[in-house]
């Protein structure tokens, strides 16, 4: 772990604070822009769990929602996707948006041209299709995208979407897709626009590298045997109490005190 934290610090002072660890850029003028997180998991998340589980509503707000490019209705017959359109269904490898190639063309050097990132394209598994938002991404030095599913929030049981961590440092400006797997056959299965597909986080790749999760070896887990009073002690002032009468809503103070923290640190 120190390893880590070595690494994480060395790239932050050799960046400039005013570079953003993750930027988007408009490749399709119709598209959304990313939209931050919520907390409530797009309203998805019960009341008392908004209130008191600070674990839930953190992890549900870290990262940007994206969008479709536009709104589009497939179906899948078991075998192939088709593009529904007025009620007729046409087969497809790959859709390209509206006047895509155009506006790409006007704004792409001429060794680019003709080359505009395609709306779906069909991954040749049935059922699996990757739609694109319509954005590019780029991150800073070695911080990476991690493209997934909206959390905490069942959007649909039509789909499903696939995770997957992008090196968006190297590899960038990258086109901004999600890879999905359509669940239903011969049912129209829409994607509007309008309407979050997935989640955006930024993830530094000390997280995830092969040597960093080397560090985590089995000298880092250790019996219960081994912990100290102090150990104990701290656990005791993290657990909630399983007595009503003595309980001093741990739970409760962790939010309170998280949040306090994250407020210092923004101040």
């Amino acid at each position: 772990m120190e390893t880590v934290k070595k690494q994480f610090d060395t790239d932050v002072k050799e960046q400039s604070t005013h570079q953003p660890i993750i930027s988007f850029y408009k490749a399709y003028p119709d598209s959304l822009p990313p939209m931050a997180a919520d907390r409530s998991a797009l309203g998805s998340i019960p009341t008392q769990a908004y209130q008191y589980c600070e674990a839930v509503t953190t992890a549900s707000a870290f990262g940007w929602y994206a969008f479709p490019a536009a709104s589009v209705t497939l179906t899948f017959d078991g075998v192939d996707v088709y593009l529904v359109e007025e009620g007729q269904r046409r087969k497809f490898s790959v859709l390209q948006l509206d006047e895509m190639d155009s506006w790409w063309n006007c704004h792409c050097p001429s060794h680019l041209q003709d080359m505009a990132p395609p709306f779906i394209t069909n991954l040749g598994i049935p059922g699996y299709v990757q739609i694109w938002s319509g954005l590019l991404v780029e991150t800073r030095k070695s911080w990476s995208t991690l493209v997934r599913p909206i959390a905490n929030t069942p959007i649909s049981n039509q789909f499903f979407c696939f995770e997957g961590m992008i090196e968006t440092d190297s590899y960038s400006p990258a086109p901004l897709f999600i890879n999905l797997k359509i669940q239903v056959t011969n049912t129209p299965v829409e994607f509007s626009h309008l309407e979050p597909l997935f989640q955006i986080q930024p993830i530094h790749r000390s997280c995830y590298s092969k040597k960093s999760l080397n560090d985590f070896n089995s000298s880092n887990i250790d019996n219960h045997s081994d912990m100290t009073d102090l150990h104990w002690h701290r656990y005791s002032n993290t657990v909630r109490k399983v007595d009503p009468r003595t309980d001093d809503h741990r739970t409760g103070q962790y939010a309170t005190s998280t949040r306090k923290r994250s407020k210092r640190e923004t101040q």
